[in-house]
């Protein structure tokens, strides 16, 4: 490979501009550019083109030495000058022995120049990559980005919701979506009455996948469902004691009235999944938390900050269920669902129909 095919290869795989090198090293574009193309007519004399060489090939780390002697036999040095810096092997007279003088100062002379030329622009380089590194630390925005992949998924059903390494990515099929590349990662695809699919991936390269879920089977689907309901319960006894706590420091602080002697009575804890028959209870403000109310069927799935599931399946209509705060609620059918915060009003999740995903 020529010196000039080495450089542009170097600088691309960095990966730089040709403004990005020139503004480093302090040598005009075009020069950089005519060095990459070997196009030496463009070029200044050949003193101060080999020297922009060296110091280019510095900067992109290469090794110089090469790089110049495959640019020595492209542009030799011109004879005349090798004559006049060869010590002459004969007795010479006077006057030859005066040109010969004259030619060995100007070829030390000449090395001088290129000796300071290459000083120069040494040092100027080594001032750039001390200032370009100080101002790296400084504003870490400046130094290169990470490598970008694209990711694409599509399933059976559509409308699965994908994970990688826990990052909600949206809903199947996922299109040309910006990921950093890694050589592993974790992905995850769920949906309702499915088996959710998880498996490692590198992502070193653009990946296009296509998976389809199994559906659950009735044993999965009643382990599923007996898994929630303890979750639910755990949940529903932590919201109780929280909720005898806050009154219990209530009496303590003399908020709660009662008669002398009498102990206060604790009012009862409400409890979750608590049906209604006919239309849907009363969406009151809970104690604490959130109350769902499910006007119909519609399917939804309510998860902890900490993304344990708390509660997944379709509730019957009238029902309401307790969670304590920062839930996250998704649900098939929105506008069937109505939320009562604590202290807040009653809220529809969205439009019948409508898949919508809240936090609370």
């Amino acid at each position: 490979m020529s010196f000039g095919n080495e450089l542009k290869a170097a600088r691309e795989a960095l990966p730089l501009s040709i403004q990005d090198v020139a503004g480093r090293i302090k040598i005009r574009g075009d020069y950089l550019r005519a060095l990459e193309a070997e196009d030496l007519k463009v070029l200044p004399e050949r003193t101060f083109t080999r020297a922009y060489l060296q110091t280019y090939a510095r900067e992109l780390g290469l090794d110089a030495a090469p790089l110049l002697r495959d640019f020595d036999r492209l542009m030799p040095q011109p004879q005349e000058q090798v004559n006049n810096l060869r010590k002459p092997g004969v007795q010479l007279d006077s006057a030859r022995r005066g040109r010969n003088s004259t030619g060995l100062v100007g070829g030390l002379l000449g090395g001088l120049l290129l000796l300071g030329v290459a000083g120069y622009f040494g040092y100027s380089a080594y001032l750039s990559r001390s200032t370009g590194a100080a101002s790296a630390r400084q504003n870490p925005a400046a130094l290169p980005s990470t490598r970008q992949v694209k990711f694409s998924l599509s399933s059976t059903p559509a409308g699965a919701r994908v994970y990688i390494d826990n990052r909600y990515l949206g809903l199947t099929p996922v299109v040309s979506f910006p990921l950093d590349a890694r050589a592993q990662a974790a992905l995850r695809v769920e949906y309702g009455g499915r088996q959710s699919y998880q498996s490692g991936l590198n992502l070193e390269a653009d990946r296009n996948l296509n998976i389809s879920l199994t559906p659950l089977t009735a044993a999965q689907l009643a382990a599923q469902a007996q898994a929630v309901q303890a979750q639910a319960v755990q949940a529903q006894a932590v919201q109780a004691q929280a909720t005898q706590a806050t009154q219990a420091q209530a009496a303590q602080n003399g908020a709660t009235a009662s008669a002398p002697g009498t102990a206060a009575p604790t009012p009862p804890v409400p409890q979750s999944g608590t049906a209604t028959s006919g239309a849907a209870a009363p969406a009151s403000a809970p104690a604490s938390g959130v109350r769902l109310t499910w006007a119909g069927q519609s399917w939804t799935r309510v998860t902890a900050a900490g993304g344990t599931v708390l509660y997944q399946g379709i509730p019957a209509a009238g029902s309401s269920r307790d969670f304590p705060a920062g839930i996250t609620v998704r649900t098939g059918s929105a506008g069937l669902v109505t939320a009562t915060p604590s202290g807040g009003q009653p809220q529809k999740l969205g439009a019948v129909g409508e898949v919508v995903t809240k936090n609370f």
